[in-house]
């Protein structure tokens, strides 16, 4: 099957003509600064990517800055108030998701740094570790699991819903295995994504979305790729200062 896809997904790459060749590298500049904005501004930074990466769940990526606003302002003690009602923004298994990664932020946090700093990030291995940690956060399968680990700098990348329909791709090809599925087989499924997403590399698959959603009917704010690759710095680091940050290298 991953012979067969990656014939398929070779023709069609060549034949697609995206904007991503141009001079400038939005992947570069802006998943470097998230990667710095992460290690610098700690666990609570990399909960806040999280939450991003929730909250574009059957979304559209012009409405998730606004939702994140409404989760900073009413949080985790919403069933506490009864002035402060859940944001609902939250709807689904997204609460949930977002009280794992709050709970469990210091884990996941030095868990994501253990892996990259003894098996890097471009390594298949070190790939696929990061995308079950981000597994087992509530709501968050295999695809979205790897657009947690890209925005960290990580070379796996979001196969959505997008991708499939420019790409014409049968959409069993990405699904999340099952929960009743043995680890070992979980583990080959999630080899095997790495695997697709690492034939073109990261910096292609962020580049070629950011440049084919821009101006949809979804983000028609966002209007250039440019513009979509900087509005997801613009969301993650919402509500942080970030002033006298580094350079993630």
């Amino acid at each position: 099957m991953v012979d067969y896809w990656m014939e398929f997904y070779a023709a069609k790459t060549v034949a697609l003509a995206t904007k991503s060749n141009r001079e400038y590298k939005m992947y570069d500049r802006d998943v470097n600064e998230i990667k710095s904005f992460v290690k610098w501004h700690g666990p609570k930074a990399m909960t806040n990517v999280g939450l991003f990466v929730l909250l574009t769940i059957q979304a559209g990526l012009s409405t998730v800055k606004g939702s994140m606003d409404k989760v900073a302002y009413y949080g985790l003690d919403w069933d506490h108030d009864a002035n402060k009602p859940m944001a609902n923004c939250l709807w689904g298994k997204k609460h949930a998701g977002y009280k794992y990664l709050v709970d469990n932020a210091d884990y996941l946090y030095g868990k994501m740094y253990h892996i990259a700093d003894t098996k890097g990030y471009d390594s298949a291995e070190a790939c696929a570790d990061v995308v079950q940690l981000f597994m087992a956060v509530p709501n968050m399968g295999m695809v979205k699991a790897g657009f947690f680990a890209q925005c960290l700098g990580f070379n796996v990348s979001c196969i959505d819903s997008h991708n499939i329909t420019r790409l014409g791709l049968n959409p069993n090809l990405v699904k999340s295995p099952p929960s009743g599925m043995k680890p070992a087989t979980v583990r080959k499924k999630v080899e095997a994504y790495v695997e697709l997403t690492q034939a073109k590399g990261t910096m292609y698959w962020w580049n070629s979305w950011c440049d084919y959603v821009a101006g949809n009917r979804a983000n028609r704010a966002l209007d250039t790729g440019d513009v979509v690759s900087r509005f997801h710095v613009e969301c993650v680091t919402n509500g942080f200062d970030m002033a006298g940050s580094n350079t993630a290298k």
